[in-house]
């Protein structure tokens, strides 16, 4: 729908025209015109007139002279005083639009405007189409210089937030540098500590390592002279009891072989055979007669026919041994000895008491041929 100016012009005289030959065909019927030479100027248009719907719009009295543009054809104002046309032929057009301009009965009769004036209205129209113009790009260019401002101070608020936030993340970075800087300081000065503590640590686990091997050396320096003294003692002892044995074997030798009686040959003793730990007592008698020398070892006295156990002993004995000699495991039993012979075989033996330990020394030595 076109709404010109224009067009709106042309539709409120076409209906000007044709309206009062069709209301009333008897009464003749003028057009309203306005005359300006005691009106105020027109009002200034809204901004959005250009833009508002032809039902709500409004027309503008200014476009009356703006819109003074030749038609499409010309419109003769004598045509008002025509006859009115019969009814018989009505306008549907005008039929159809209703009246825009309002219509006075009885008006006082116009006067032609003469060209002077026609001129003088033209360029007074023109003239307040221009103030309306530059009034119009005044408000513009104010509304332009208000939203150039608008955005200046939005982008100087965006530029104070934008500093205000840099500045807050500089304070924050240097926050965290700061508390970074400090936990490294912290961790450094705890690894010092630590790093201290351990070397105090092996410092003092050192000391008492020397001092707890400066102990043992000491007390072993003490067992070793110790042991140092009790083996002088123990040997010293040895030598007194080797001594009086060979002293008391010799008396018992001569004691022995000096009458031959047979009772003497014969005796209780306790014997650990080679490869068994279980002690046996036995009855022992001797047969001397040089390479048939020999002990035999029976369950009692009672039973001498056949004998548990034969022992030869003649250019059989390597040694008679005593317990300091490697029989360390006899040294808790009581006139103990041990019995040696030359193929490695070894029994061992105590008596009941030291004369019997010495009766059956001499024996064995008597029968296996060597000197104690």
């Amino acid at each position: 729908m076109n709404t010109s100016p224009a067009h709106v012009c042309k539709g409120s005289f076409l209906t000007q025209l044709f309206t009062p030959c069709r209301r009333n065909q008897n009464t003749h019927v003028e057009p309203y015109i306005v005359h300006t030479d005691d009106a105020p100027p027109p009002p200034l248009p809204p901004k959005d007139y250009k833009w508002a719907s032809a039902s709500t719009r409004r027309t503008f009295l200014g476009e009356e002279y703006n819109g003074k543009k030749s038609l499409l054809f010309d419109v003769d104002l004598d045509v008002l005083a025509r006859p009115s046309q019969p009814a018989s032929q009505p306008i549907p057009i005008i039929q159809q639009t209703p009246p825009r301009i309002p219509v006075k009965v009885h008006s006082p009769p116009t006067m032609p405007l003469t060209p002077e004036e026609k001129e003088r209205r033209r360029w007074a129209a023109q003239r307040q189409s221009q103030l309306e113009k530059a009034a119009m790009l005044r408000e513009e260019h104010e509304r332009q210089e208000m939203k150039r401002r608008e955005k200046v101070e939005q982008e100087r608020l965006q530029l104070e937030e934008e500093e205000e936030r840099k500045a807050i993340l500089q304070e924050e970075l240097r926050a965290a540098a700061l508390r970074k800087a400090r936990l490294e300081r912290e961790r450094r000065e705890e690894e010092e500590q630590q790093l201290q503590e351990l070397r105090e640590r092996r410092r003092l686990e050192k000391e008492r390592r020397l001092q707890h091997t400066k102990e043992i050396e000491r007390w072993r320096a003490e067992q070793m002279q110790r042991a140092e003294s009790q083996y002088s003692e123990k040997e010293e002892e040895r030598r007194r009891l080797e001594e009086g044995r060979r002293m008391r074997i010799a008396r018992m030798n001569e004691a022995l072989f000096s009458t031959s009686k047979t009772d003497k040959m014969t005796g209780w003793v306790t014997v650990q055979p080679p490869n068994t730990l279980a002690w046996k007592r036995r009855y022992y008698t001797f047969e001397l007669g040089h390479a048939e020398s020999k002990m035999l070892l029976y369950g009692n006295p009672r039973e001498v026919v056949k004998p548990l156990d034969i022992l030869p002993l003649y250019g059989r004995i390597d040694s008679l041994a005593e317990w300091y000699e490697g029989f360390e495991e006899l040294e808790a039993i009581p006139h103990s000895f041990a019995l040696r012979f030359v193929d490695g075989v070894e029994w061992r033996m105590f008596a009941d008491s030291a004369e019997d330990k010495d009766r059956l020394l001499v024996l064995l030595s008597e029968a296996a041929g060597i000197i104690l």
